[in-house]
């Protein structure tokens, strides 16, 4: 019996593999909240599984490497950079031989911005950059705009339950997938 989790983006898996990159850590922990909200809505019996890399850490070439393993078990890539960012070449290379590897899975690829106004999210450069990436390798592609990454996160056990109900337009959208 199929959970609910298995027809979002692979038929056929039997888990979620969810791989974050961030550009800092308070970005970091929005894309975890957007985690946390997504394995709230889905059957327990899937498990679902984060992995997280800073995108400093994917300048280094050995770090690079570990995290492109990562990707190669990935259905759903994160990346969460503030809109106005140009990514570097090789940031923009790893993206794209990672989403490659997502292809093969049927996954998707979510850009999660934040230090941009939702109404200029498209013509943002990380916007294009990613969009631009995920068309080429025929790949889903969400986004979202965060609002404001600079306030400090409630981390009480009722923000966190509070975050854990909120819905986003990524997370809309994987459950329009089903």
């Amino acid at each position: 019996m199929k959970n609910e989790t298995q027809n979002i983006l692979n038929p056929a898996a039997t888990s979620l593999n969810v791989l974050v990159v961030y550009d800092d850590l308070a970005a970091g922990l929005l894309s975890k909240d957007l985690y946390d909200r997504l394995v709230q809505r889905f059957d327990p019996a899937c498990p679902f599984t984060l992995i997280a890399w800073s995108l400093s850490a994917l300048t280094l070439p050995e770090l690079a490497r570990a995290a492109a393993d990562d990707a190669a078990k990935t259905d759903l890539l994160i990346v969460a950079v503030n809109g106005e960012t140009i990514l570097p070449s090789s940031i923009k290379s790893w993206i794209s031989r990672s989403v490659r590897r997502v292809r093969s899975h049927a996954g998707a690829l979510v850009a999660q911005l934040h230090g941009i106004v939702r109404t200029d999210q498209e013509i943002t450069p990380a916007y294009g950059c990613l969009k631009h990436i995920a068309e080429d390798f025929g790949v889903d592609f969400f986004s979202e705009v965060v609002e404001p990454v600079g306030e400090k996160l409630d981390n009480s056990i009722a923000g966190i339950h509070k975050r854990a109900h909120m819905s986003s337009p990524v997370l809309d959208a994987l459950l329009q997938l089903k």
